[in-house]
């Protein structure tokens, strides 16, 4: 079973400057205002695992499952209680003179279409607007 959100939009930021801010894990709070304190155990790779806080929500423990420099990564967190795996990726894919960024959240496991329904909104919510604030970012037009 699976469910899936997915959100894109188109920048001229380049890929580089996207990329900045997905690997500088201290940067996350700047781009989405969910986040109230991110850490991670050893460099921005594959296999590495850090604690995800958001506000009003106990620390998560998740896992970098898949890093490809200026291209995507992906962090995982297992809901055991629940039985679902939870997919955050994050994707950059130059089109042109421009860049196309995707954000998506990937729920599965035998209740991922029950939980979905149930959790997926309020996980969801705030992608379109950290994914503005990051295109912002990346662009120069904040700080």
């Amino acid at each position: 079973m699976m469910w899936k959100y997915e959100n894109s939009i188109i920048t001229e930021a380049t890929p580089e400057a996207i990329w900045k801010l997905y690997n500088s894990v201290d940067k996350w709070k700047k781009w989405d205002g969910s986040i109230l304190e991110v850490k991670i155990n050893g460099p921005f790779e594959e296999g590495v695992t850090g604690n995800l806080t958001l506000l009003g929500q106990e620390p998560l423990l998740f896992t970098l499952t898949e890093v490809k420099e200026n291209k995507l990564f992906t962090n995982t967190t297992i809901l055991e209680q629940l039985s679902i795996k939870m997919d955050f990726r994050h994707e950059i894919e130059i089109l042109g003179i421009q860049t196309k960024v995707t954000h998506s959240v990937i729920l599965s496991g035998p209740n991922a279409e029950m939980i979905g329904n149930q959790i997926g909104p309020m996980i969801t919510q705030g992608i379109p607007n950290s994914m503005s604030n990051l295109n912002q970012l990346a662009r120069g037009d904040i700080s």
